[in-house]
């Protein structure tokens, strides 16, 4: 029974709060970045909830514990130092996640805080590894090839 609880947990629990955590450190940077628009995604299918908070559109889909994405735009092109540090917020603030519960493990050692925290730390080091799976760029392929591009500082 515990670890069907454990289970149920991650899924619907902890998934999505992750997710919401990595997508919301995108978010952040856009806006440092000074984005026209953010568009926070959390699931895949069609949408179930929509709403806008501090200028950014985050939208909940019915498979809410499978994945997350961040969309934004502006005028003028982002620069590729931009496009580098919208991409490591991400990926950054799953590390500081991993921190604080890191923390809060110690003084209060149970199984849904470890999970919490071995999530994170998954989602931090997974995204940070240079891959492509179909159309989708990982967060560390995307600044490996920022970083390569000539004009990143221009």
């Amino acid at each position: 029974m515990n670890t069907i609880l454990l289970m149920l947990y991650l899924i619907i629990i902890v998934a999505p709060i992750s997710n919401f955590i990595h997508e919301l450190g995108h978010a952040f940077g856009a806006k440092l970045a000074k984005a026209d628009r953010v568009v926070l995604n959390i699931g895949r299918g069609s949408k179930m909830i929509n709403f806008t908070f501090r200028k950014i559109e985050i939208r909940i889909r019915w498979l809410f514990f499978t994945s997350g994405n961040m969309f934004s735009e502006r005028n003028r092109e982002y620069r590729s130092f931009e496009i580098i540090y919208i991409t490591l917020f991400g990926p950054l603030c799953n590390a500081i996640v991993v921190f604080i519960l890191y923390l809060v493990y110690h003084i209060l050692p149970n199984s849904y805080v470890l999970i919490f925290l071995l999530y994170n730390g998954w989602l931090f080091l997974m995204n940070c590894i240079p891959f492509k799976i179909g159309m989708q760029y990982s967060d560390g392929l995307i600044m490996i090839k920022e970083i390569l591009r000539k004009n990143v500082y221009k």
